[in-house]
């Protein structure tokens, strides 16, 4: 034993070719394993079902087809948290403890993002592009955001509408928890901003779908612009409620996620005219070279997976992950990942706008206005910003 010690030791001081470092969890010289745990159950899972398997991994079927990052493919594996945030810090945990990912990549929804942070941050583990807009992410070493955060939503909404529409009063119905309270916390500030208040404010639990009460207290009020910070149930069940009441005076707002047209086709024809700020560009119909190529990429994978702004949103984080992985370099690890990701500035996505991430780890800082026409958005203005 003595003696097998003085050869290690002799080679430690002696300059003998020392061991290789130990390799990065979920990375291997044919491999990079990424995971995440999302709605594929629930009042989200068509958004999670499409971030991921058609979004996130679309985009990887065609760098691996390519050769893969520096030689490696990309693998995913995914749970199903139903949009409940103890099952969210559940499968984050089997994820890392058991499968052994490198990273988490595109989870879903405020409340389970959220409480799979400080997990996340304790382990050094990257939490990459989430499909949430809490501002409660910004800024921390270990997460890149997915979306514009809901208070820069707040601002350029409370902005264009106050600014651009001159409107005056404001009413909100808000999911009681860490995405409403998010939103509400906002759009109060930014009102405040301009000198004005809500005239009224009405919650909805996660879950709940009758909402009639809250939008007669919210009528009651004569707002001309009400906010729907919810999911699709609640928010389908709001617009049917106003066409029954016939409560057609007020501006209908939808925010965050809800505002997409297959969420608001909930609804039927009680959708038409609602108004929102959209994150990302028509997957139908933009002619920007990196949509286009997403529907390339669908007709080639996918061919029966109808283009949406959720897969659109997944193929993006998925190109900026490849992106930030190839600027790493071949020697892979969760440090030099984030440092090449904070090193992204002017990036042609071709999707949105030229991205530049920075210290503060947000990919996107703005949004358009659309309002629904016979089903589908129109957009009204260019793209809007917030600073």
């Amino acid at each position: 034993m003595r003696v097998l010690l003085a050869l290690v030791i002799a080679g430690l001081t002696t300059g003998a070719t020392p061991l290789p470092a130990r390799a990065q969890q979920g990375v291997t010289d044919a491999e990079i394993l990424l995971g995440g745990s999302n709605s594929f159950s629930g009042p989200l899972a068509f958004t999670g079902e499409q971030a991921t398997r058609f979004g996130v991994d679309l985009y990887f079927k065609a760098v691996n087809d390519g050769g893969g990052i520096h030689g490696r493919k990309v693998r995913t594996v995914y749970y199903d948290d139903g949009y409940k945030p103890q099952e969210a810090v559940a499968n984050t945990r089997k994820l890392l403890e058991q499968d052994g990912v490198f990273a988490i990549i595109a989870p879903q929804g405020t409340p389970p993002v959220v409480a799979t942070l400080e997990y996340l941050e304790e382990n050094r583990v990257p939490l990459l592009f989430p499909f949430q807009g809490s501002p409660i992410t910004r800024g921390r070493k270990w997460v890149f955001s997915g979306m514009t955060l809901y208070d820069r939503q707040s601002r350029m909404m409370i902005d264009y509408l106050v600014g651009a529409r001159k409107f005056g009063k404001f009413a909100t119905l808000y999911q009681d928890d860490e995405y409403g309270k998010s939103f509400l916390t906002a759009l109060e500030k930014d009102l405040g901003r301009h000198g004005l208040k809500l005239v009224a404010t009405e919650s909805v639990k996660r879950g709940v779908t009758d909402v009639s009460a809250q939008m007669a207290k919210l009528q009651a009020a004569r707002p001309d612009v009400l906010f729907l910070v919810l999911t699709p149930g609640p928010g389908a069940q709001a617009l049917r409620e106003r066409q029954k009441i016939g409560w057609s005076e007020v501006v209908m707002v939808s925010s965050g996620p809800l505002t997409d047209e297959r969420y608001l086709a909930l609804a039927g024809d009680a959708s038409e005219g609602v108004e929102g700020l959209s994150l990302w560009p028509d997957p139908l119909t933009s002619d920007r070279p990196g949509v286009k190529r997403y529907r390339d990429d669908l007709k080639t994978y996918l061919p029966k997976n109808e283009p949406n702004r959720y897969s659109l949103s997944g193929y993006f984080a998925a190109m900026l992950f490849t992106e930030g992985a190839t600027r790493a370099g071949r020697r892979l690890t969760r440090e030099g990942l984030v440092v090449a990701l904070e090193g992204i500035r002017g990036f042609e996505s071709g999707i949105l706008p030229p991205v530049t991430i920075g210290p503060d780890h947000e990919t996107q800082r703005q949004g358009f206005w659309v309002r629904v026409e016979r089903g589908r958005f129109k957009q009204l203005t260019d793209w809007l910003r917030a600073e």
